[in-house]
This record gives structure tokens, C-alpha cells and sequence, in this order.
């Protein structure tokens, strides 16, 4: 009798089975039918773009990129500048001193000629001759005599007016002649005062820049063609750290999009597997339902299982949610339409390397730009200390400001050097944790996709037996029951997610330990 009715819940089992697989699977293939057309005729609207490909439009698109290029043109063409700039102000010093020794000679020469002519004025109006002035007869009257007298004695007495007269107009002529002179050479004065206003207030100028760029106190004035070598070197300095960073931020730009990519991809992963336990929520349902319908399952079963696949509807909405805005940061990061659609493809799952901690960290501290930059620093402030080494005693404040700036320089040096291995260590470790999560994983949700199976197979027997799972959500007394079945489904759904967010930190960790060691790849 036993037997019979076993026999007989079994035969109406199967026929619920039967049932349902007769009721579902025409729907089933309906369903992937208008799925496939669907996917289909997104796939033709929508563009399908690669990991590779999406870096390659965000840096073709990157703002950052073309503003740092912008900066690295500049920064050439400062360099350039300071080059004929350098000229310019070894050329202005020289010129000045030559104008300035020109017209201190000029105005030294001027005034003796001017004392000159007003003592030969003088000795002229008292009747003696200033100078030598030779007669028509062949005579001379020396430079001191009295006109007059020698004129009586050489029998010329007649001639005293006309040769003073002579003289005088000669004098007039010679101080005509310095006046224009003179007045030259206050025009000269005046344009040499002009150009010496204009270099004064260059050298000014550029003792301003050194002092914003360099944070000096006490340094207020340097030797003009040490100011010019200063200047020269900070500008190529500059101009080659500036362009080294083009290279670093194109690819900080390419692992930001990387990281969006990666994100979104694991946000329609996750939609992907919320939707793949939505369709399990939805068989289960359909089963328990179908199953309570010939009285093969109770109510409770069916509402469970309802629950069940209610509760994988909002996580599926939720996470469509997360998807898109996902979907929508990476657009922005690749600088393209908001409203395009794209489809995203999973890259091959890159080989686990063996990565070398060591090499890394001499990598980091050979390439990383905040190193580059630190060491540029310390270079532009020996620069100073040269400058400064040609304008003032060693004894000077001054002097002992550039030394203090070398000293903070180079602490701030070792200090950049000890972060960015100190920051190498760290994406190490989490590289090497997430190495050994993401193989981990895949066993486990081997696991998790075995025990759905088996706890289906016990709920469809009607039979029970404790597991590793049950007991774990101490629930063991629920074996063979729809809860086993819902939690094997829960812990399934579970695992997939976390292969999912083990996979993207993995990829993520790997990215940052190569930016980390400085690798440019792009």
C-alpha cells in the first residue's frame, strides 16, 4: 500500500514535470528568440567597443591631454625665449657699461674742453694769447704772451686788433662747436638713463619671478648674467619635466579609462548574473507554482519561491541602475555623446605574472613623475646657489638661504622617494591578495553551482540531508525543502557576483602596480 502510493506521487510528480517543461519551454524558446532579435538589433545600433578601443578615442578626445599639450608647448617655447633671452641680457649689460664708460669719458673730455675755453677766453680779453698763434711773416706768438707787446717789437703793432679779433672768432666757433657737443652728449645721457631704466626694471622683473618660483626672502638682487643663467636653466628644467609629463598624464588618462571601463563592464557582468538569478527565480517559481496547482507542492513552497523571484526583480532593477550610471561616467571619461550606445566586450583574461618587487620599486624611482619633479627641484636650486655664488660673500644671509633651500629640496627629494616605494609596496600586496582571491573564487563558485544541483535534486526526491551550506545559515532542519533550494540559489547568485568583483579588483590592482612602477604602455 506504501509502495503504491509512493509510486503514485511519484508517477504525479512526473507529470508535474512534464507539465511544466511542456508549459515553459515553448515560452523558453519564444523568449530566446526575441532575446537573440533583440541583441541582434542592438548589436547593429549599438557600437561594440573594446577595452583598446576605448583608450584609444579617450585619448584621442582626453581635455586633460590637450591641455597638458598646451603646456608642454608653452613650456618649449619658454625655453626657447630664455635662450635669446640670455643673449639679450649679457648683450644689455655689456652694451650699458660700454655707453656708460663712453659717456664718462665723453663728459670728462667735454668739461676739460669747456675749462679750457673759458680760461683761453679769459687770457684772450686780458690781451695774451691762449694758444700758439702763428703770423703771416713766419713769426709765432707763444701761448702766454702778451699780444700786443710782441706784435710792437716785430714792428706789426698794427695788426693787434685784427689778430685778436682773429682768435676770438676762432674761440666763438670752438664754443659753438662743444655746446653742440655738449648737448649731444645730454641726449645720450638721457636715452643711456632710459635704456638703464628699461634693464633695471627687466633684471627687477625677473628677481620677482625667482623669488614666486623658488620662495627666496633674503635674495632680492643677483649679477645680471648670473640671473641669466639662472633663468635659462629653470626654463629647461622645466621644459623637460613638462615634456616627460605628457607621457605620464596620457597614461593616468589611459587607467582612468581603464578603471571607468573595467567598472562598467563589472556593472553589466553583475547585470548579466542579477538577471541569470532572476530567470532561475523565475523556473523555481514557475515550478513550485505548476508543482502546487496538482498538489504535488504546498502553498508555502510556491509563495517562497514567489518571494524568492520578486526579490531578483528589484535587485535586477536596482542594479540596471548601477549600470547605467556606470556606463554614463565612462562616456564622460571617453569625452563622447552621453547618449551613445556602446557595448562592451570582456577582454581575454590576462596571464597571472610573476611580478618582481624589487625591479618594480627601481622603476618607480627611476620613472615616477612626482620623482622627476622632486630631483628638478633640487637641480633649479644649486642653479640658485651658482647665481647667488657670483653676487654675494659666503658670509651673506643670502648665501645662506640658497643652502637651506638645497638642504629642503633634497629632504623633500628623499621624502617623494620613500612615499612612492612606500605606495609600491602597498598596490604589491594588494596585487598579490588579489591574486590569490581570484583563483580561490572560481573554485568556489564551482562549489556553489554543484550545490544548487544537489539541493534541487533533494527538494525534487523529497528528502533531506544536512550540508556545509545549511549549517553555516544554521538551517539545517530545512534539507530538501524550497529554503534549501532559495539558499543554494542565494548562494550562487552570491558567488558569481563576487568572481565578478574579485575579477575587476584584480584587473584594477594589476593596473595601479604598473602606474605605480611607472610602466608607460601608452
Amino acid at each position: 500500500m506504501i509502495e503504491l502510493k509512493s509510486k503514485k506521487i511519484w508517477i504525479s510528480w512526473t507529470l508535474v514535470l512534464i507539465l511544466v517543461i511542456v508549459n515553459i519551454f515553448p515560452s523558453l524558446v519564444i523568449a530566446k528568440e526575441i532575446e537573440s532579435d533583440v541583441e541582434e538589433e542592438s548589436e547593429e545600433e549599438s557600437k561594440v567597443l573594446s577595452l583598446d578601443e576605448a583608450i584609444e578615442k579617450g585619448l584621442e578626445n582626453s581635455f586633460l591631454l590637450e591641455q597638458v599639450k598646451k603646456e608642454v608647448e608653452l613650456a618649449k617655447l619658454i625655453d626657447k625665449n630664455a635662450t635669446s633671452s640670455k643673449q639679450d641680457l649679457y648683450d644689455a649689460k655689456y652694451d650699458l657699461l660700454s655707453a656708460s664708460y663712453e659717456l664718462d669719458d665723453g663728459r670728462i673730455e667735454a668739461y676739460d674742453s669747456l675749462a679750457q675755453l673759458d680760461s683761453a677766453e679769459a687770457a684772450l680779453s686780458n690781451g695774451i694769447a691762449p694758444q700758439d698763434i702763428p703770423l703771416p711773416n713766419g713769426y709765432t706768438i707763444p701761448k702766454g704772451t702778451n699780444i700786443r707787446s710782441f706784435l710792437n717789437e716785430v714792428g706789426l703793432g698794427d695788426m693787434v686788433e685784427s689778430i685778436i679779433a682773429s682768435v676770438q672768432e676762432q674761440l666763438d666757433e670752438n664754443r659753438v662747436a662743444l655746446d653742440e657737443g655738449l648737448e649731444a652728449l645730454e641726449a645720450a645721457n638721457k636715452e643711456y638713463l632710459s635704456a638703464k631704466s628699461e634693464y633695471d626694471a627687466t633684471i627687477t622683473f625677473a628677481m620677482t619671478t625667482v623669488a614666486r618660483k623658488l620662495g627666496t626672502s633674503t635674495i632680492s638682487s643677483l649679477d645680471a648674467t648670473a640671473l641669466a643663467d639662472l633663468l635659462k636653466e629653470m626654463a629647461s628644467i622645466s621644459n623637460e619635466v613638462t615634456a616627460y609629463s605628457y607621457n605620464i598624464y596620457k597614461n593616468q588618462v589611459a587607467l582612468l579609462i581603464q578603471n571607468s571601463y573595467y567598472e562598467a563592464l563589472k556593472q553589466q557582468k553583475l547585470l548579466e548574473a542579477k538577471d541569470k538569478a532572476r530567470e532561475r527565480g523565475l523556473l523555481q517559481y514557475e515550478l513550485a507554482k505548476a508543482a502546487y496547482e496538482v498538489g504535488a507542492k504546498s502553498k508555502d513552497d510556491m509563495l517562497l519561491a514567489k518571494s524568492y523571484y520578486e526579490g531578483t526583480e528589484i535587485a535586477y532593477e536596482l542594479q540596471k541602475k548601477d549600470y547605467i550610471n556606470a556606463m554614463t561616467e565612462l562616456k564622460k571619461n571617453l569625452n563622447i555623446p552621453l547618449d551613445e550606445e556602446i557595448i562592451l566586450v570582456e577582454k581575454e583574461a590576462e596571464e597571472i605574472e610573476d611580478f618582481d618587487l624589487d625591479k618594480g620599486i627601481q622603476s618607480g624611482l627611476r620613472a615616477r613623475l612626482e620623482i622627476k619633479k622632486a630631483k628638478a627641484q633640487v637641480a633649479i636650486y644649486k642653479e640658485l646657489k651658482k647665481a647667488v655664488d657670483k653676487t654675494y660673500d659666503h658670509n651673506d644671509n643670502q648665501y645662506k638661504e640658497a643652502e637651506l633651500l638645497i638642504e629642503k629640496a633634497e629632504i623633500e627629494y628623499n621624502k617623494t622617494k620613500l612615499d612612492v616605494e612606500a605606495e609600491i609596496r602597498q598596490s604589491y600586496t594588494t596585487l598579490k591578495a588579489m591574486e590569490k582571491s581570484l583563483e580561490a573564487s572560481k573554485e568556489l563558485l564551482d562549489n556553489a553551482k554543484e550545490n544548487l544541483e544537489i539541493a534541487k535534486a533533494k527538494y525534487e526526491a523529497g528528502y533531506g540531508i544536512s550540508n556545509a551550506l545549511l549549517q553555516n545559515l544554521n538551517i539545517e532542519s530545512m534539507s530538501g525543502t524550497m529554503v534549501e533550494v532559495i539558499a543554494a540559489e542565494e548562494n550562487l547568485a552570491s558567488m558569481e557576483e563576487r568572481v565578478i568583483e574579485i575579477t575587476n579588483g584584480y584587473n584594477l590592482a594589476r593596473l595601479k602596480y604598473l602606474n605605480d612602477i611607472g610602466i608607460l604602455p601608452y
